[in-house]
């Protein structure tokens, strides 16, 4: 199978220096194979990453509407009324009339689901500990600090409103 790394020349972005080019790529590569584990990992549960990631929302705001919900996973509501059948299907959420308002849905887990939120979290405990394995103290310190800069960087021109730089 041939290596789908882009090469130098193919990078889809100009006015940009072969290191930072490379970095790109490692990174690109790097979220693409925890995407890969994390299915792979979570498919052998019968639950996928957007519904592991709308259980996390519904355990850690029980009750929670499925706007709400919607905008903490930053998705469409029929999205999230799709993955929301799906777990109902499943057993692992209850959709109950709201009492101060009839016309809203409180979304709640069930036992089944609380189950499910304990392997959520041993998955991707196991998932995190894959990732890092090999990296001592000192490289996921330096690792860190490097990202928090590049987060402070993507922050600041967020809240400029501007693509430039």
């Amino acid at each position: 199978m041939k290596d789908k790394t882009l090469c130098t020349e193919d990078f889809p972005f100009d006015e940009l220096d072969p290191s930072t080019i490379n970095v790109v790529q490692q990174f690109f590569q790097v979220m693409n194979l925890q995407r890969q584990l994390n299915f792979k990992i979570m498919a052998e549960k019968d639950v996928y990453p957007g519904q592991g990631v709308c259980l996390w929302h519904i355990s850690k705001n029980p009750g929670i509407s499925q706007i709400h919900l919607a905008k903490l996973m930053n998705v469409a509501p029929p999205t999230v009324s799709l993955i929301l059948k799906r777990l109902e299907k499943m057993g692992l959420i209850l959709r109950q009339s709201d009492p101060n308002d009839m016309r809203t849905l409180q979304i709640h887990l069930t036992e089944k689901g609380e189950e499910e939120i304990k392997n959520l979290k041993t998955s991707f405990s196991k998932i995190v500990r894959y990732s890092f394995e090999g990296l001592s103290d000192e490289e996921l310190n330096t690792f860190n600090e490097l990202l928090k800069k590049i987060s402070n960087n993507l922050s600041k021109h967020l809240q400029k409103g501007e693509d430039q730089g």
